[in-house]
């Protein structure tokens, strides 16, 4: 049986609906969810079959309703309190068993089946989880205090998760003739037993090292060689335990190690795969959380003798988590075991690769193994999941360069298509090529001018969407300068112009003014956020980025200005609002003096004359996308930090509720909180949905923003908003209008807020 202490993956609020708990039970793989309320008090369990059950009585399922409506109140659990005969008894009858403590409050699972994910320390190892890299000091120390406290603190340095040591007691390991004589083994016996003897550190500093990891915020894990080193480490209470290769087929040593009841690491070095196959079934029948370590326990080991390919089939053999624990010069190698699946990587780390011993030769020094880390998670981030994804800068080079459906001539309504009537020209905003059966042969329900984007609308007569809105919002549209028209027959309250380097450079301003006598919207303007290549950045000191970023804003206030009295809607007395990105954002991860950032962003925009216009610095995501790629940003990501450089300024805030969720995903914090540290410097809402930590802009309930979240920031925020959908403009605002539909549904109440997605 199999105690999981992570129960994140199988709860559900009470006050989520039926479809939140399909997507739940769907993504954690466990047919089953736990229902709990704010407090983790268990209230029920909801299984595949229950909802299954419950589907066959309906006549029209409405999935929306709340989970407590259709949930199993009447489940076995167990207590904390209970004996493993109870639990395995209970478990007879059941494949999952929720454990729950005095106050009712569920506080982990029992089941039959192993957890898919390894726990060690405050680490979730395993499938779509970090790989887990172990920093192996083993006896790379050469018996002195002063370099295994350094070498601990390289490995913080490097961005290991965890330092290894090895305890061996040699009494025990050795026969007491090899060791009063060792002349009489193997000269390589020789040789290990004498650099063995040199290495040894006093059993008691171990438990200084034990400490000083704590303070370096890595996990301290050991392999013991012996049962007397096993009695030792029982009082240090380790994450997890390593066991060698050398001990891989040790059933005994296994044994002492899988009764301390946590996870354990083998390495499978020097065995056959018949023997790995025997050990495996070993480990199964004491029902323990373990990982297998594919290994070449050569020292170090040639390129053509790793044998890398078998990691995969280990994996087939455990189906639990594989990992590789590396002996080869370099790191080229435990890369390529990273990208075939290894989830733990084990490297011995050295002060030098030329100090004598057994292991330097084959370790990594401090700067290779920092370079092996960052390498692991760029890797990490490439391989991203098994489904074909079209991230961002795809979707616009697709817009760019891919072809829509238009008119080959101007077409009449009424007229029948044909084939001829249609070609694929660039830019891609409309239907594409593929889908010219759909359009052939069907009446166009009104006119089409040559090379106009033809939409399905077009032919489609029952179509009766129309652009009204009925929103108690102050609720816009936004668009570039000279595109935005097409939606002013919306009647949007107001109108967000988002100003390229480009318009503010060629722009003739005078033809525009001419064209609008008076557009009834209020006016709000998005600053360019690159000159030409260049990034603006208001948050550094450096003079050519700072001129370049003072002259595109500077124009764009100069154009905000003459704009405004077209737009009767805007208070003429503040002028229109400029949203602006403040800076801070880098090609490459960096440490950045954040104060400094911030202060120079203040003494920046604080110089700019900016009368008769509103400036307000928009929050941004932890990985912007420019240029068609992702980039890092290093400020104006934390609400308490956004909160007091507005204080501190008095320059306002536009909120974008899909940067914040980034920000928040990656920092683990709450968007509601984030949320209500700013609602009083909030002066303008963008409006998305997000997933992870890099995809912003999507389509509300695409991601992971909770409409009830939303709800409450629009309630909170006294200030107008644009649906910021990323390409929304693309199919005559196709995805602005859905956007907008379900704001308008929400606003009134017609769609559920309760935990949906």
């Amino acid at each position: 049986m199999y105690n999981n202490k992570k129960v994140d993956s199988y709860v559900i609020d009470k006050n989520a609906s039926v479809h939140d708990a399909l997507v739940k039970i769907t993504t954690n793989k466990n047919s089953i969810a736990m229902v709990i309320d704010g407090e983790y008090h268990l209230t029920g369990v909801i299984t595949n079959g229950d909802i299954l059950r419950w589907m066959t009585r309906q006549n029209e399922p409405n999935l929306k309703i709340a989970v407590t409506e259709i949930q199993n109140t009447d489940f076995l659990f167990t207590t904390n309190h209970s004996s493993k005969s109870e639990i395995k008894a209970l478990l007879r009858k059941v494949q999952y068993l929720p454990v729950i403590n005095d106050q009712n409050q569920l506080i982990s699972i029992y089941s039959n089946q192993p957890q898919s994910l390894l726990e060690i320390g405050k680490s979730l190892i395993g499938e779509n989880q970090p790989t887990y890299v172990i920093a192996e000091i083993g006896i790379n120390h050469n018996g002195s205090h002063e370099i295994a406290n350094a070498l601990m603190e390289k490995a913080a340095e490097c961005g290991a998760d965890a330092v290894k040591v090895q305890l061996r007691d040699l009494n025990s390991i050795y026969t007491e003739s090899v060791l009063k004589n060792s002349l009489t083994a193997e000269h390589s016996t020789q040789y290990l037993l004498n650099e063995l003897r040199n290495c040894d550190l006093e059993i008691s500093f171990f438990e200084e090292l034990h400490k000083k990891s704590s303070t370096l915020g890595l996990d301290f894990l050991a392999t013991p060689f012996d049962l007397k080193s096993v009695e030792f480490l029982k009082g240090l209470d380790l994450p997890a335990f390593k066991i060698g290769s050398p001990d891989f087929t040790n059933l005994k040593l296994i044994d002492s190690l899988a009764s301390l009841d946590k996870p354990l690491i083998l390495s499978t070095g020097m065995s056959t795969e018949a023997e790995i196959d025997q050990v495996i079934n070993h480990l199964n029948s004491l029902e323990i959380q373990y990982a297998l370590l594919h290994c070449n326990s050569t020292y170090p080991a040639s390129f053509e003798d790793l044998n890398l390919n078998f990691i995969k089939r280990l994996e087939l053999m455990c189906k639990r988590t594989v990992g590789y624990s590396g002996h080869e010069k370099g790191f080229i190698p435990t890369l390529t075991a990273v990208a075939l699946g290894a989830k733990i990587i084990e490297r011995h780390i050295t002060l030098s690769s030329k100090a004598n011993g057994p292991d330097h030769s084959s370790s990594l020094e401090p700067e290779e193994f920092s370079e092996m880390v960052k390498s692991i998670r760029l890797i990490e981030k490439s391989l991203g999941q098994n489904e074909r994804i079209l991230n961002q800068g795809e979707q616009g080079n697709r817009i760019a360069l891919g072809k829509s459906l238009v008119a080959s001539l101007d077409l009449p309504k009424g007229k029948i298509l044909e084939e001829h009537d249609l070609i694929a020209k660039s830019p891609a905003k409309g239907i594409s090529p593929l889908h010219v059966d759909k359009l052939v042969g069907k009446k166009l329900v009104r006119d089409l001018s040559k090379e106009e984007f033809i939409q399905f609308e077009d032919v489609n007569e029952s179509s009766n969407d129309n652009n009204s809105f009925d929103i108690d919002k102050k609720w816009g549209i936004v668009g570039r300068l000279n595109d935005f028209d097409e939606f002013l027959d919306w009647k949007p309250k107001l109108v967000e112009i988002h100003l390229t380097w480009r318009d503010l450079t060629n722009t003739d301003l005078n033809e525009f003014v001419k064209r609008y006598d008076s557009i009834e919207s209020e006016l709000v303007v998005h600053a360019p956020e690159y000159y030409e290549d260049k990034l603006i950045d208001f948050a550094t000191d450096q003079s050519n980025v700072l001129d370049y970023s003072f002259e595109m804003l500077e124009r764009t206030i100069d154009i905000s200005r003459k704009l405004s009295p077209i737009f009767k809607g805007t208070d003429q007395n503040l002028g229109p609002k400029i949203v602006v990105h403040p800076g801070g954002h880098f090609e490459y991860l960096k440490e950045t003096n954040r104060p400094d950032q911030y202060k120079s962003l203040k003494k920046n925009l604080k110089s700019i004359d900016n009368e008769g216009v509103q400036l307000l610095v928009e929050n941004m995501p932890p990985n912007p996308w420019y240029f068609g790629g992702q980039w890092y940003n290093t400020i104006f990501l934390d609400s308490k930090e956004i909160l007091e450089f507005s204080q501190d300024s008095k320059l306002n805030v536009c909120f974008d509720t899909s940067h914040a969720l980034l920000y928040c995903n990656q920092a683990k914090k709450s968007l509601n909180r984030f949320a209500k540290d700013l609602t009083q410097k909030v002066k303008h809402l963008h409006i998305s949905d997000g997933a992870g930590t890099t995809q912003e802009g999507l389509q509300l309930g695409e991601g992971d923003l909770r409409l009830d979240h939303l709800f409450q920031i629009m309630q909170s925020v006294d200030s107008g908003f644009v649906p910021e959908i990323w390409q929304g403009h693309l199919n005559r605002g196709k995805g602005f209008k859905t956007a907008l539909r379900k704001i308008e549904k929400l606003l009134k109440g017609k769609m559920s807020t309760r935990g949906c997605h």
